[in-house]
């Protein structure tokens, strides 16, 4: 298990009391914590929600209009909001990037990455096309299905994983007609 390296010094002032903070040891490792009232600060993960829409078109990718990664392609993702559950963000992000109305499936996978590298944890779900019509828009510049090998060039270890079991299951449905 990945640790953080030593405490978020940017956290300066005790956000229930404003009392300078200070780096003390808790829980194995040092936290910033308040000697006025002892609040204790602890880092949370950013949490990331993707779609992996796959179709007899291919693998839905949106072609990243943002850092981190702009001009590369990914699957449809973003945060997830506070009090979302990972379903609907899935839901609302493939709304969101591509115009299109999903069905969420089912867990794909869990993803972990080193702190500071956006999203702490990417949950990728898969998901199915209900509704709307492709269209990119929020941050988001392009949105099209991609079949194996066409793939262009993706951002992120979690698309590029993804792509690869979609190229599998591609294959698997292709086979299959």
């Amino acid at each position: 298990m990945a640790e953080v390296e030593h405490a978020p010094e940017r956290v300066v002032f005790c956000s229930r009391c404003g009392t300078h903070m200070q780096t003390e040891m808790f829980g194995g490792k040092p936290r910033r914590r308040c000697p006025e009232c002892r609040f204790i600060h602890f880092e949370e993960p950013k949490i990331a929600v993707a779609a992996m829409v796959l179709t007899d078109e291919g693998l839905l990718l949106v072609k990243r209009a943002v850092s981190p990664e702009k001009g590369k392609w990914a699957l449809p993702a973003g945060y997830l909001d506070l009090g979302e559950t990972p379903r609907e963000g899935v839901a609302r992000e493939v709304l969101e990037e591509t115009q299109l109305e999903v069905k969420v499936e089912k867990l794909v996978d869990a993803f972990y990455n080193q702190p500071g590298a956006g999203a702490s944890v990417v949950l990728v779900y898969r998901a199915n096309v209900t509704g709307g019509t492709l269209k990119p828009s929020d941050d988001a510049s392009e949105a099209a299905f991609f079949r194996p090998p066409d793939y262009p060039d993706l951002a992120f270890s979690s698309s590029k994983d993804i792509a690869r079991r979609a190229a599998r299951a591609f294959e698997r449905m292709t086979r299959r007609r």
